[in-house]
Protein backbone atom coordinates (compact mmCIF):
# COMPACT_ATOMS: atom_id res chain seq x y z
CA UNK A 1 0.00 0.00 0.00
CA UNK A 2 1.35 3.40 -1.01
CA UNK A 3 1.30 6.20 1.56
CA UNK A 4 2.45 8.85 -0.97
CA UNK A 5 1.64 8.93 -4.67
CA UNK A 6 2.97 11.58 -7.05
CA UNK A 7 1.61 11.50 -10.60
CA UNK A 8 2.84 13.67 -13.45
CA UNK A 9 4.47 16.33 -11.24
CA UNK A 10 5.29 19.53 -13.11
CA UNK A 11 7.09 22.38 -11.40
CA UNK A 12 9.10 25.23 -12.79
CA UNK A 13 11.18 27.96 -11.19
CA UNK A 14 11.04 31.10 -13.33
CA UNK A 15 11.39 29.64 -16.85
CA UNK A 16 13.26 26.47 -15.86
CA UNK A 17 11.51 23.15 -15.32
CA UNK A 18 12.64 21.46 -12.11
CA UNK A 19 10.15 18.61 -12.64
CA UNK A 20 8.33 17.73 -15.83
CA UNK A 21 6.08 14.67 -15.77
CA UNK A 22 7.67 13.22 -12.61
CA UNK A 23 6.15 10.12 -10.96
CA UNK A 24 6.93 8.56 -7.58
CA UNK A 25 5.20 6.23 -5.12
CA UNK A 26 6.33 5.63 -1.52
CA UNK A 27 5.22 2.45 0.20
CA UNK A 28 3.74 2.63 3.70
CA UNK A 29 6.25 1.62 6.40
CA UNK A 30 9.26 1.87 4.09
CA UNK A 31 12.47 3.89 4.43
CA UNK A 32 13.40 5.57 1.17
CA UNK A 33 16.62 7.50 0.68
CA UNK A 34 16.44 10.09 -2.10
CA UNK A 35 19.93 11.28 -2.98
CA UNK A 36 21.36 13.57 -5.61
CA UNK A 37 23.78 16.42 -6.21
CA UNK A 38 22.96 20.09 -5.65
CA UNK A 39 20.28 21.16 -8.10
CA UNK A 40 18.79 17.68 -8.38
CA UNK A 41 15.42 18.91 -7.06
CA UNK A 42 15.49 17.32 -3.60
CA UNK A 43 14.58 20.38 -1.51
CA UNK A 44 11.97 21.47 -4.06
CA UNK A 45 10.26 18.09 -3.70
CA UNK A 46 10.28 18.39 0.11
CA UNK A 47 8.66 21.83 -0.12
CA UNK A 48 6.01 20.51 -2.50
CA UNK A 49 5.17 17.65 -0.12
CA UNK A 50 4.96 20.15 2.74
CA UNK A 51 2.54 22.30 0.78
CA UNK A 52 5.03 25.18 0.74
CA UNK A 53 5.29 25.20 -3.06
CA UNK A 54 2.35 24.92 -5.42
CA UNK A 55 2.72 22.40 -8.22
CA UNK A 56 0.66 21.15 -11.13
CA UNK A 57 0.25 17.48 -10.36
CA UNK A 58 -1.86 14.80 -8.79
CA UNK A 59 -0.36 14.16 -5.33
CA UNK A 60 -1.99 12.00 -2.70
CA UNK A 61 -0.77 11.53 0.88
CA UNK A 62 -2.67 9.15 3.18
CA UNK A 63 -4.96 8.70 0.16
CA UNK A 64 -5.97 12.37 0.41
CA UNK A 65 -5.32 14.87 -2.41
CA UNK A 66 -2.61 17.36 -1.43
CA UNK A 67 -4.59 20.58 -1.81
CA UNK A 68 -5.28 23.76 0.14
CA UNK A 69 -8.14 22.14 2.02
CA UNK A 70 -6.23 19.02 3.11
CA UNK A 71 -2.73 20.46 3.76
CA UNK A 72 -3.37 21.34 7.46
CA UNK A 73 -4.67 17.82 8.21
CA UNK A 74 -1.85 16.13 6.28
CA UNK A 75 0.87 18.21 7.96
CA UNK A 76 -0.28 17.04 11.40
CA UNK A 77 0.67 13.49 10.42
CA UNK A 78 4.10 14.35 8.96
CA UNK A 79 7.29 15.35 10.75
CA UNK A 80 9.49 17.61 8.61
CA UNK A 81 13.12 18.19 9.62
CA UNK A 82 14.96 20.69 7.44
CA UNK A 83 18.68 21.42 7.12
CA UNK A 84 18.29 24.91 8.64
CA UNK A 85 16.39 24.46 11.94
CA UNK A 86 17.03 28.10 12.96
CA UNK A 87 14.16 29.11 10.67
CA UNK A 88 11.67 27.03 12.67
CA UNK A 89 12.57 27.63 16.33
CA UNK A 90 10.05 29.74 18.20
CA UNK A 91 10.88 29.38 21.91
CA UNK A 92 13.58 30.52 24.34
CA UNK A 93 14.52 27.07 25.65
CA UNK A 94 14.88 23.63 24.10
CA UNK A 95 12.38 22.24 26.59
CA UNK A 96 9.75 24.79 25.56
CA UNK A 97 10.53 24.09 21.90
CA UNK A 98 9.84 20.39 22.40
CA UNK A 99 6.60 21.12 24.24
CA UNK A 100 5.37 23.80 21.85
CA UNK A 101 3.55 21.73 19.22
CA UNK A 102 1.89 19.43 21.76
CA UNK A 103 0.74 22.38 23.89
CA UNK A 104 -0.98 23.77 20.79
CA UNK A 105 -2.80 20.44 20.49
CA UNK A 106 -3.92 20.72 24.14
CA UNK A 107 -2.02 17.59 25.21
CA UNK A 108 -1.90 17.15 29.00
CA UNK A 109 1.23 18.68 30.65
CA UNK A 110 2.05 15.36 32.35
CA UNK A 111 2.07 13.56 28.98
CA UNK A 112 4.21 16.29 27.43
CA UNK A 113 6.75 16.05 30.26
CA UNK A 114 6.91 12.28 29.88
CA UNK A 115 7.50 12.53 26.13
CA UNK A 116 10.19 15.20 26.57
CA UNK A 117 12.03 12.94 29.02
CA UNK A 118 11.75 9.95 26.71
CA UNK A 119 12.85 11.61 23.47
CA UNK A 120 15.56 13.82 24.99
CA UNK A 121 17.16 10.69 26.47
CA UNK A 122 16.97 8.81 23.18
CA UNK A 123 18.69 11.67 21.34
CA UNK A 124 20.99 12.48 24.28
CA UNK A 125 19.96 16.11 24.56
CA UNK A 126 18.87 16.09 28.23
CA UNK A 127 21.69 18.50 29.05
CA UNK A 128 20.35 21.00 26.50
CA UNK A 129 16.77 21.33 27.76
CA UNK A 130 17.34 24.66 29.56
CA UNK A 131 19.49 26.11 26.75
CA UNK A 132 18.35 28.62 24.15
CA UNK A 133 18.13 26.68 20.85
CA UNK A 134 19.71 29.58 18.97
CA UNK A 135 22.85 29.29 21.11
CA UNK A 136 23.49 25.64 20.22
CA UNK A 137 25.95 24.24 17.70
CA UNK A 138 24.69 23.22 14.26
CA UNK A 139 24.62 19.54 15.16
CA UNK A 140 22.81 20.21 18.44
CA UNK A 141 20.21 22.30 16.63
CA UNK A 142 19.56 19.47 14.18
CA UNK A 143 19.10 17.00 17.04
CA UNK A 144 16.61 19.35 18.70
CA UNK A 145 14.73 19.80 15.42
CA UNK A 146 14.53 16.01 15.03
CA UNK A 147 13.31 15.67 18.63
CA UNK A 148 10.55 18.21 17.92
CA UNK A 149 9.39 16.14 14.95
CA UNK A 150 9.40 12.89 16.95
CA UNK A 151 7.37 14.50 19.74
CA UNK A 152 4.38 14.50 17.37
CA UNK A 153 4.63 10.74 16.68
CA UNK A 154 4.36 11.30 12.92
CA UNK A 155 3.19 8.63 10.50
CA UNK A 156 5.72 9.97 7.98
CA UNK A 157 9.11 11.49 8.83
CA UNK A 158 10.74 13.56 6.08
CA UNK A 159 14.40 14.53 6.55
CA UNK A 160 15.98 17.16 4.30
CA UNK A 161 19.78 16.97 4.90
CA UNK A 162 18.60 16.90 8.51
CA UNK A 163 21.64 15.15 10.01
CA UNK A 164 24.34 16.87 7.98
CA UNK A 165 25.92 18.85 10.86
CA UNK A 166 25.82 16.05 13.42
CA UNK A 167 29.06 14.27 14.33
CA UNK A 168 29.48 11.13 12.23
CA UNK A 169 29.48 8.77 15.25
CA UNK A 170 26.37 10.40 16.74
CA UNK A 171 24.75 10.36 13.30
CA UNK A 172 25.21 6.61 13.11
CA UNK A 173 23.50 6.15 16.49
CA UNK A 174 20.62 8.42 15.44
CA UNK A 175 20.14 6.50 12.20
CA UNK A 176 19.93 3.26 14.20
CA UNK A 177 17.32 4.89 16.46
CA UNK A 178 15.31 6.01 13.44
CA UNK A 179 15.49 2.48 12.06
CA UNK A 180 13.73 1.34 15.24
CA UNK A 181 10.98 3.90 14.66
CA UNK A 182 10.72 2.59 11.11
CA UNK A 183 10.62 -1.13 11.89
CA UNK A 184 8.93 -1.22 15.31
CA UNK A 185 6.53 1.71 15.06
CA UNK A 186 5.92 1.57 11.33
CA UNK A 187 6.99 5.17 10.69
CA UNK A 188 7.53 5.79 6.98
CA UNK A 189 10.84 7.63 6.52
CA UNK A 190 11.97 9.61 3.49
CA UNK A 191 15.52 10.89 3.75
CA UNK A 192 16.69 13.51 1.25
CA UNK A 193 20.48 13.70 1.27
CA UNK A 194 23.66 13.81 -0.76
CA UNK A 195 25.38 11.49 1.76
CA UNK A 196 25.01 7.96 0.39
CA UNK A 197 26.26 6.43 3.65
CA UNK A 198 22.74 6.98 5.06
CA UNK A 199 21.32 4.57 2.50
CA UNK A 200 22.45 1.56 4.54
CA UNK A 201 19.42 2.01 6.78
CA UNK A 202 16.88 2.33 3.97
CA UNK A 203 14.91 -0.22 1.97
CA UNK A 204 15.11 1.77 -1.24
CA UNK A 205 17.60 4.17 -2.81
CA UNK A 206 16.53 6.71 -5.41
CA UNK A 207 19.08 8.89 -7.20
CA UNK A 208 17.76 12.14 -8.63
CA UNK A 209 19.50 14.30 -11.20
CA UNK A 210 17.90 17.45 -12.55
CA UNK A 211 14.42 16.31 -11.57
CA UNK A 212 14.75 12.86 -13.14
CA UNK A 213 15.13 9.49 -11.39
CA UNK A 214 18.32 7.90 -12.75
CA UNK A 215 18.60 5.04 -10.22
CA UNK A 216 15.82 3.34 -8.24
CA UNK A 217 15.93 0.09 -6.31
CA UNK A 218 16.88 -1.75 -3.11
CA UNK A 219 20.02 -0.02 -1.86
CA UNK A 220 22.44 -2.89 -2.53
CA UNK A 221 21.18 -3.28 -6.08
CA UNK A 222 21.16 0.48 -6.60
CA UNK A 223 24.84 0.69 -5.70
CA UNK A 224 25.63 -1.49 -8.71
CA UNK A 225 25.02 1.75 -10.66
CA UNK A 226 28.18 3.21 -9.16
CA UNK A 227 29.29 4.75 -12.46
CA UNK A 228 26.02 6.67 -12.81
CA UNK A 229 26.47 8.10 -9.30
CA UNK A 230 30.04 9.20 -10.02
CA UNK A 231 29.01 10.77 -13.32
CA UNK A 232 26.55 13.13 -11.62
CA UNK A 233 29.02 14.01 -8.86
CA UNK A 234 27.96 11.80 -5.94
CA UNK A 235 30.65 10.35 -3.70
CA UNK A 236 30.30 6.57 -3.44
CA UNK A 237 30.88 5.22 0.11
CA UNK A 238 34.33 3.71 0.69
CA UNK A 239 32.86 0.32 1.60
CA UNK A 240 31.00 0.15 -1.73
CA UNK A 241 34.07 1.12 -3.72
CA UNK A 242 36.15 -1.50 -1.89
CA UNK A 243 33.42 -4.13 -2.36
CA UNK A 244 33.44 -3.60 -6.11
CA UNK A 245 37.20 -4.14 -6.25
CA UNK A 246 37.06 -7.25 -4.05
CA UNK A 247 34.32 -8.76 -6.24
CA UNK A 248 36.67 -8.56 -9.22
CA UNK A 249 38.97 -10.99 -7.39
CA UNK A 250 36.05 -13.19 -6.22
CA UNK A 251 36.84 -12.42 -2.59
CA UNK A 252 33.21 -11.50 -1.88
CA UNK A 253 30.03 -12.16 -3.84
CA UNK A 254 28.01 -8.99 -3.19
CA UNK A 255 28.31 -5.26 -2.56
CA UNK A 256 28.44 -4.29 1.12
CA UNK A 257 27.82 -0.74 2.26
CA UNK A 258 28.32 -1.58 5.95
CA UNK A 259 32.07 -1.76 6.63
CA UNK A 260 31.70 -4.18 9.55
CA UNK A 261 29.73 -6.61 7.40
CA UNK A 262 32.32 -6.28 4.65
CA UNK A 263 35.07 -7.28 7.10
CA UNK A 264 32.93 -10.21 8.31
CA UNK A 265 32.43 -11.38 4.71
CA UNK A 266 36.17 -11.39 4.12
CA UNK A 267 36.76 -13.57 7.19
CA UNK A 268 34.20 -16.18 6.20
Amino acid sequence: MNIIEINNLTFRYKNNFIYDGFNLSIEKGSWTTIAGPNGAGKTTLVKILAGLEKSYSDIKIFDKPLNKKNVPKIRKEIGFVFDTPDNYFACETVEDELAFSLENLAVAPKTIKMKIDEISKKLRIENLLKENPYDLSGGEKQKVALACALMLEPRILILDEALLMIDINERSEILKLLKEYNTKKGVTIISFTHDLDEAVYSNRLIILNKGVIVVDGPFKEAFSEERVMRKIGLEVPFSVELSQKLRVYDLIDRVEIDLERLVDSLWK
